[in-house]
């Protein structure tokens, strides 16, 4: 083994050999910590690479209709999941410097996320919700863009979005009901 004891160093090259069952525990601490480090400031290099792809990704994805995404990644060879985080890292920061300390995974869950409302009064019905169509109009927007990245997602992320689509969809349900109960001229 050759590690210098007095070495306080965690720099992977003081590390000549591969670790063997000859090690102690505390040098086998300071021989996985140096790999952990390593990987970390691997980690932060690509960070910068990672919202570059994303920048560039997001000026392509523009140019797209509903449908045509997949497979300008598949051409250009471009793993999905690794496009959506790209895409939302880049969305998030304004510029690659702002990632350079970041790890990707940190970088990634910094990203700008859309706050989940819930409806904890129901709202007046005998008075259209202002705004109503403005909403229903965002909804149809915002699932179209969605749309290209659900094919990205691990199946637990995707069950569990799932789950709260059916949900909203049970809402928009409701509410399409209430807009159709109005519409029926009372009996007299």
């Amino acid at each position: 083994m050759s590690i210098d004891e007095d070495l306080k160093s965690f720099d992977p090259a003081i590390f000549t050999d591969p670790p063997d069952a000859q090690w102690g525990v505390a040098d086998l601490g300071r021989y996985a910590r140096a790999q952990d480090e390593a990987i970390a400031a691997g980690e932060k290099a690509l960070s910068p690479i990672y919202w570059r792809l994303g920048l560039a990704l997001n000026l392509a994805r523009k140019q797209f209709a509903h449908g045509q995404w997949t497979r300008y990644l598949r051409e250009h060879e471009i793993d999905k999941t690794r496009a959506a985080r790209a895409r939302a890292i880049h969305g998030t920061f304004e510029t690659e410097q702002q990632v350079a300390e970041l790890s990707v995974e940190a970088a990634y869950r910094r990203r700008k996320k859309k706050p989940r409302t819930t409806t904890a009064t129901k709202p007046d019905v005998s008075q259209p919700p202002p705004g109503v169509i403005e909403f229903l109009l965002s909804v149809c927007q915002q699932a179209d863009r969605f749309a290209d990245q659900a094919e990205y997602l691990p199946v637990e992320q995707a069950a569990a979005i799932v789950m709260t689509i059916e949900e909203t969809i049970a809402e928009l349900v409701k509410l399409r009901d209430r807009f159709s109960d109005n519409r029926v001229a009372p009996a007299i």
